[in-house]
């Protein structure tokens, strides 16, 4: 027990004299410190200022895609809540497109092409020219999602950029930017399942009317019964040359809507919100960095004696 006790005072001395042969070189510390804090200040100098914009845009409206649910959801005959099935395949389109506008939004690529169509940019691009980098090399590592506690805040975005560029107005502008492509491509891929379907009741009514065969149960005398005539399972031609003449009268009709639909709403939900990323931060640190580095060579200071 008093040899414990002898160790523990032990510690206690050597830590004693640890701290007055700190507080002896404390003109040291003090010094090294001040090197390394003006050694960060000199830097953030040296770095050019960098500034942080946040943009938060809406969601598309799930009434826009409503028009066209027959094409991406999956329909069934049984006896469901229809209102239920059009609301889920109308979230289930929402949800694709919120996924293709991240990813465009987030594309090097297009934000490539953006400033190259861009005429509201020319100060930033021969801004990129006189520094011999490309606008991907410029945004990578950039702009991204802004994350809350892990939890990414959907539809928030973040750019961060020097004074050559305008911030805000980037961001409002390269959002309508993607936009407009997620359009253009969604657009595409409902065109194509649209032709398809019409190709498919094509074939199908040339086939019924050589074998003159019509589906007496089936009557399209409403949307709602043309939608569940255009969804079932069986083969096409057993609905008859009648069911699928109005099948596809009402396919053609979402063909011209869709060409001349341009899915518009207001992206932006709010004015960007702007702030200077100040430099203190690196100050600091280099400042707290000068004053472990000393205290280390105090520590080692007699090992090294003792060395030589």
């Amino acid at each position: 027990m008093k040899k414990n006790n002898l160790y523990i005072a032990d510690n206690e001395i050597d830590l004693r004299d640890l701290i007055k042969k700190i507080w002896k070189k404390k003109t040291l510390i003090l010094s090294i410190s001040i090197i390394f804090g003006l050694a960060g200040y000199f830097y953030t100098l040296l770095k050019p200022q960098e500034f942080k914009a946040e943009i938060l845009l809406k969601n598309p409206p799930a009434q826009i895609f409503e028009p066209y649910n027959l094409l991406r959801g999956n329909y069934t005959n049984t006896n469901t809540n229809t209102n239920t099935n059009t609301t889920n395949t109308n979230n289930v389109i929402v949800g694709q497109f919120i996924s293709d506008f991240k990813l465009n939004f987030l594309s090097l690529d297009n934000l490539q092409s953006f400033i190259e169509e861009s005429r509201e940019f020319d100060n930033f691009k021969r801004h990129l020219k006189s520094e011999n980098i490309s606008a991907q090399d410029y945004f990578a590592n950039k702009i991204g999602e802004v994350k809350d506690r892990n939890i990414t805040i959907a539809n928030k975005y973040f750019l961060n950029y020097t004074k050559e560029l305008d911030g805000p107005l980037f961001l409002n502008k390269y959002a309508e930017f993607a936009k407009k492509k997620t359009i253009v491509d969604f657009k595409s891929v409902l065109k194509l399942s649209l032709l398809n379907t019409i190709n498919n009741h094509q074939e199908a009514l040339e086939i019924a009317k050589k074998i003159d065969l019509e589906n007496p149960i089936i009557k399209t005398t409403s949307q709602q019964q043309v939608l569940l005539a255009l969804n079932e399972p069986e083969a096409l031609f057993y609905k008859g040359t009648k069911v699928l003449s109005e099948n596809l009268i009402y396919l053609k009709k979402k063909l011209i809507i869709l060409e001349n639909d341009q899915f518009n709403y207001n992206i932006i939900s709010q004015k960007t919100i702007v702030q200077k990323l100040t430099s203190e931060r690196i100050v600091f640190y280099s400042i707290l960095f000068g004053i472990l580095f000393s205290i280390i060579i105090i520590i080692f200071q007699p090992i090294l004696k003792s060395k030589n």
